[in-house]
């Protein structure tokens, strides 16, 4: 039996197969993934970038703080910036270095702790977010 006889025998399937209302509605399916994915992926890359973006400055202020005399010692910067991406992340990395009156300051944090409640790119678990502020003693 043919096709074109099967359908024929079969009342309504005709014009079923006719109608063309509803196609849309098939590459919607096939592309609003596509378009969840990507918009997720990006905010969650969003995040990533703010997170550095208040990592570098907790860096620069307390750096900024040691290099004025505020905070008066490399213990007291690390516990700056741990105070300070406290709500971020608890395994905030930081070394403090004075040498020749150049105070550098090394934060270290793991990028999956800026991803949010996305966690959607399992890539960033291995990743990790360093920034360097460096800021000469004012004696």
């Amino acid at each position: 039996m043919s096709v074109s006889a099967f359908v024929k025998r079969i009342p309504g399937l005709a014009s079923f197969l006719r109608r063309e209302g509803g196609s849309s509605t098939i590459e919607v399916v096939l592309w609003v993934p596509f378009f969840v994915i990507t918009l997720m992926a990006s905010g969650q890359l969003a995040l990533v970038f703010f997170g550095q973006a208040m990592t570098l400055d907790s860096a620069q202020d307390a750096t900024r703080a040691f290099a004025i005399g505020t905070l008066t010692s490399e213990a007291q910067v690390k516990a700056q910036i741990q105070s300070d991406l406290a709500a971020i992340s608890n395994n905030v990395a930081v070394v403090s270095v004075v040498a020749d009156d150049l105070i550098t300051t090394v934060v270290t944090v793991p990028a999956s702790d800026f991803g949010g409640p996305l966690r959607f790119i399992t890539q960033f678990s291995t990743l990790q977010v360093q920034v360097v502020a460096q800021h000469f003693a004012e004696v």
